[in-house]
């Protein structure tokens, strides 16, 4: 029975995501069946030409090229060369803005193809699809505090920073268990391409943290923060001494760590 609620529960939220996001991703766009129909094909079959979509399809290559422009333009697609805009022969692949509008649009019978996709553009190959979701699902209430976003939806780190940035605006907007869940997958994925990226955690330090700040400590005292959005500046990725006491940070690695020998 319960199993059974839960995934009826699933399938509503699933439902109010999708709805949101179409508000919130077509209000200012004016996308057709045609469009609509081209851009799951491009889905389906990228990385393509214009040429090979209108030898394979039936739509003729002024079409083609006439809804691939408008396509461009909403950001739902872009060529793999910027020289080759303006060419039938050019190379063209979806957006992230491109995968979530044809998830609003319903526009592919098999959501699993989006949320795929999704993982390769946002490098999160390792996310499951239930993952994917919940970081979807908080794109609506995302966008309503800053629509901003959508200009940089394609850069997975700046989406999870915004995430964290505006956690505390989303609480009102969000399933606290929801929100929970995607403020430590942002977390997570931080912390794993600063790692990746040359930020580097050593046999001889601490990591501590919470949902605010993870950071790691030296035995020579001092610190690298990993993330931190204490205040305002929303510090990420850079060293840090313990030994600055005019820092927030400070503060409350004290408060966590009062007992450790590394801070006193």
């Amino acid at each position: 029975m319960n199993a059974m609620l839960m995934s009826k529960s699933a399938i509503n939220d699933h439902g109010i995501t999708i709805r949101l996001l179409r508000q919130r991703l077509l209000t200012e766009m004016d996308i057709d069946d045609t469009t609509r129909e081209l851009l799951a094909y491009i889905i389906y079959n990228e990385p393509i030409t214009l040429y090979r979509i209108s030898k394979n399809t039936r739509f003729a290559i002024s079409t083609v090229y006439k809804k691939a422009k408008r396509m461009l333009q909403y950001g739902l697609i872009r060529p793999l060369n910027i020289s080759d805009t303006n060419s039938e022969r050019g190379i063209y692949v979806s957006t992230v803005k491109g995968l979530l509008v044809c998830l609003a649009l319903n526009c592919v019978d098999d959501e699993s193809i989006i949320f795929s996709k999704l993982c390769q553009k946002w490098h999160l190959r390792s996310y499951c699809c239930q993952r994917i979701m919940k970081i979807i699902s908080v794109l609506p209430a995302l966008m309503s505090i800053d629509s901003g976003i959508m200009r940089m939806i394609d850069d997975p780190k700046t989406v999870m920073m915004m995430i964290l940035e505006h956690r505390d605006q989303l609480k009102s907007l969000v399933r606290y268990d929801l929100l929970n869940d995607v403020i430590n997958m942002a977390m997570h994925y931080l912390i794993s391409r600063l790692i990746i990226d040359g930020g580097i955690i050593t046999k001889s330090s601490i990591l501590i943290g919470n949902d605010k700040f993870v950071i790691s400590i030296g035995l020579d005292g001092n610190a690298y923060v990993y993330m931190c959005t204490l205040c305002g500046k929303s510090c990420i990725g850079m060293q840090f001494s313990v030994n600055y006491h005019d820092c927030v940070l400070l503060h409350e690695i004290k408060k966590l760590r009062n007992n450790s020998s590394i801070l006193e």
